[in-house]
């Protein structure tokens, strides 16, 4: 039944950052750099083209998403940003961080 699920995750820590589709394929990128959803393509070549600025990856995925739904009429202007603090144990209360316009 899940097997059929068109739906992508991305799950990261410190080290590694994987796409897990609705197959049950899990995908490394060549470059650390993933991206999904209707503005992907987009997202994912504005990361790309970013990764050289000293930029933090937040920045980055920021910059990056602002830039796709400049392109994509599928994306829009409304991201919620979930942010995974260094030394955050499971289960403490996690506040996403407010997108910047």
């Amino acid at each position: 039944y899940l097997r059929h699920l068109q739906a992508s995750l991305i799950v990261a820590d410190e080290k590694i950052s994987l796409e897990v589709t609705g197959n049950g394929d899990v995908i490394e990128s060549h470059d650390g750099v993933l991206a999904v959803g209707s503005g992907s393509p987009f997202a994912l070549a504005a990361a790309r083209a970013l990764m050289p600025m000293d930029l933090t990856a937040k920045e980055t995925a920021e910059r990056a998403m602002h830039i796709a739904a400049d392109m994509c009429t599928g994306t829009n202007h409304n991201f919620v940003i979930e942010e995974v603090l260094p030394g955050q144990k499971e289960g403490e209360d996690k506040k996403p961080a407010p997108a910047t316009e």
